[in-house]
Parts: structure tokens; C-alpha cells; sequence
């Protein structure tokens, strides 16, 4: 803990306060992730927030607090393995999560007043039932100490399984296997795209240049024409090749939220000139999201063992991979199809090299290209971030699979 927030909660502390009038709850200011401030919009009232310890905030409704300690525990798990919180596993409690700056969920406390109460709320029950509430710790099985990974980067058993059979069997072998995978959940990641939604798509180079000279500058200036329509649209069937979701010769089109995602999208170097376009929904797009709150997920450990699933989909779509590398692909190009059958449009999936967002639509024809969002940009520079993780020269006799 910084000593910026010490002296804040040791300032906020000595103030006196009613504790017999006001529940704490948790307050919108004090919410990070959007589906946690979703849940305390849902039922919000005026009261006392438990993480700052102000009185007369939009808090949660502090006589239903539970699904809001359900999302909580459920970004717990999906952000989190359990030696990070669980002092079993040498961690120090899930509320020490939240006096992390970097923590995605909450902001961190301004006050230790109610700290014991939130707390409270995270903790108990320690293990409900696996279909009526979402547990943070794996609890006991047969006399043995299990641990929880993060869902963010844990794969199921049986993802893993069909991963496997697709690399000797065909698809047709395994359609129904993957129909019956998805089917408890398919209706939850519905949504719908409205008609009149603009995206964007992105191609290296552009259809022309030339020098204009301008009589007010007095200058000559090399100018761009960029790549246009069907030049930036959806390749016909013959020219498609592989992708995140089509096999080569089924003709998609991937489009992006925005346009940097669009143009990171493609990995251009620099110095690549990359022409933008846009393209207009010509009727609302019905698309399979498998980046959907986690809130509709959230009500138990039943539910959120789907959303592990959703999870491992949505991260091999987003995933890059070389272009003679076809193998990783195999089992969301299946999907696609799977999906085409049940009467989607196309997919949407998260960027993994910006914050935007990715669809294919399985119907380019759905979508009309809008001039006015046409430009060229040039690339002026890449950057990596990276951070330094955990290496070892040799795995050891105890070590555990990753997923």
C-alpha cells in the first residue's frame, strides 16, 4: 500500500460516523470494471460506500448486495489464480487484491472502516453450492487441496479435447460434439448489430500516388489515393484464404470497432503506407459475442464454468498466429460453421493488440462500403511492451500443467 493511501485511511478514520444508521455497500465512484458499476446501477440507492467510506452516494442496495458479490467473485477468478489471495497457497486475503492500483475490478480503498464488511461479503459463503453461487477458493476434493487458475488464461479439459481430434479427424466427425459444447450457452452471447453501424477495415498500400502542387503553400505535396470498395472489401471465394474463422475459399469479412484496431489488426512495419475503409451495416447483424459480460455468467459456479469456455474461444480467435501456422484455427473455423447453421451472421471476438473490438461477418454482403471514412495513413513506428514472468531452464518432477 502506498503511503499516499496510509495517511488517506488514517485522515479518513478519525472522522466519526453512525455505523448504526447506514449498511456499507459499494458506491459507482469505487467500481471499476464496467459490469461490477453495471450491477450497482442495476439497484442503486443512496447510501454508504464500503471502499471509501462516504455517506450519501449512489451505492448498491445494500438489502441485495449478492449478485453484486457474485460478479465480484467472478472477475476474481477470471483475473486471478488463487495463490495470488489464498493464504494456503502463500497469498494474503481476496481483499488484498483490491489495494492494488492495477487491479481491474474495483478502486482501491480509501478507508479501513468497513474493509472487515466487504470482506465479509467476499468470503462467506466460502463454497456454495455449484449451482447457486460462485466460490473464490477450490476448497477440498478427497482430502486434497485444490487450487483455481485464472480463467483468463486457463483452457477446459474438453476444449483441449476437441483441439485434439481436429488434427486427425474431419469436421464433419466432430460438428455435433462441438453443437453439443456450445449449446448451453449459444443464447447467451447473442446480440444484435444495428442496421446503420459503421466498422472498419484496413489494407496495406493504396490504389495510387502522384505530386499536387498547392498555390497557397507554394508546394508540391505527394498525395494518396487509398484502396476503395471491393479493393478493401471482402476477397471473392477464390482469392479468400485461411483465417480465424473460414477456411480458405469461404469468403468473410473482418471488420474492426475502429480504425487503429483495424490497422494494427494487419501488423503492418514501418514505413507501410495502409489505406482505411469504412463499411456501413445495411441491416441489423445478428453475431455470436464471445466477449459478453461477465455478469450473465456470474450467478454461479455452474454458470461461470460456460464462461470459461466462452473465455478459451474468444482468446483463439484473438490470438495471432504465422501465416503457415493453420493448425490453431481448425476448431474456430469449425465454430464458424457450427454457428452459420444456427442462424448467425458472424462473430465477434476481442482485438488482442488494441482495446477494440473484431467481427467476421459470413455474409460480406450485408455490409456496403462508405467512402467518407476512406484515407491513408503511413506507419511510423511499432512498439512491444513486455514484462519479465516466471522462467526456468527445466520442468520438475511436482510441476503441474498450465491448463
Amino acid at each position: 500500500m502506498g503511503q499516499d493511501t496510509v495517511e488517506a485511511i488514517d485522515e479518513i478514520e478519525d472522522i466519526e460516523l453512525d455505523d448504526e444508521e447506514l449498511y456499507p455497500s459499494l458506491c459507482l465512484d469505487c467500481a471499476r470494471h464496467p459490469s461490477v458499476k453495471k450491477l450497482v446501477a442495476q439497484d442503486c440507492t443512496k447510501g454508504r460506500c464500503a471502499i471509501c467510506a462516504r455517506d450519501g452516494v449512489d451505492v448498491r442496495n445494500p438489502e441485495n448486495l449478492e449478485p453484486l458479490v457474485m460478479v465480484i467473485r467472478a472477475l476474481v477468478r477470471l483475473h486471478y489464480d488463487e495463490q495470488d489471495y489464498n493464504p494456503h497457497w502463500g497469498g494474503e486475503s481476496v481483499m488484498s487484491l483490491f489495494y492494488d492500483d492495477a487491479n481491474p475490478i474495483l478502486e482501491p480503498p480509501k478507508s479501513n472502516l468497513y474493509v472487515d464488511d466487504f470482506d465479509e461479503w467476499l468470503n462467506w459463503p466460502p463454497y456454495p453450492d455449484w449451482d447457486k453461487g460462485v466460490a473464490v477458493f477450490a476448497g477440498h476434493d478427497q482430502g486434497d487441496r485444490g487450487m483455481n487458475f485464472a480463467i483468463s488464461r486457463t483452457t477446459p479439459p474438453e476444449f483441449r479435447v476437441l483441439q485434439a481430434r481436429l488434427l486427425t479427424e474431419n469436421f464433419f466427425q466432430l460438428e455435433s460434439s462441438l453443437q453439443d459444447y456450445i449449446a448451453p450457452f449459444i443464447n447467451d452471447i447473442e446480440v444484435v448489430l444495428p442496421h446503420g453501424e459503421v466498422w472498419f477495415r484496413a489494407r496495406v498500400g493504396e490504389t495510387n500516388t502522384f505530386h499536387r502542387f498547392s498555390i497557397h503553400s507554394m508546394e508540391t505535396m505527394l498525395m494518396h489515393i487509398p484502396w476503395l470498395g471491393k479493393d478493401i472489401g471482402a476477397p471473392p471465394p477464390p482469392k479468400a484464404g485461411f483465417g480465424r474463422l473460414n477456411r480458405a475459399g469461404v469468403s468473410v469479412m473482418y471488420l474492426a470497432s475502429d480504425p487503429y484496431t483495424a490497422v494494427a489488426e494487419i501488423r503492418p512495419h514501418p514505413g507501410h503506407t495502409v489505406s482505411l475503409g469504412g463499411f456501413r451495416s445495411k441491416e441489423p447483424i445478428r453475431l455470436a459475442d464471445f466477449n459478453p459480460d461477465i455478469g450473465l455468467f456470474s450467478q454461479s459456479d455452474k454458470r461461470l464454468s460456460l464462461y470459461a469456455i466462452v473465455q478459451a474461444f474468444d482468446r483463439l480467435m484473438s490470438m495471432p498466429v504465422a501465416p503457415d501456422e493453420r493448425t490453431p484455427y481448425l476448431l474456430t473455423q469449425l465454430l464458424a460453421e457450427v454457428l452459420l447453421r444456427h442462424g448467425f451472421d458472424g462473430v465477434r471476438f476481442r482485438s488482442s493488440v488494441s482495446q477494440g473490438s473484431n467481427i467476421c461477418v459470413f455474409y460480406p454482403n450485408k455490409f456496403e462500403f462508405v467512402s467518407d471514412h476512406s484515407e491513408v495513413r503511413q506507419i511510423k513506428a511499432v512498439a512491444y511492451e513486455m514484462e519479465q514472468v516466471h522462467s526456468v531452464l527445466s520442468k520438475e518432477a511436482d510441476d503441474m500443467p498450465s491448463d
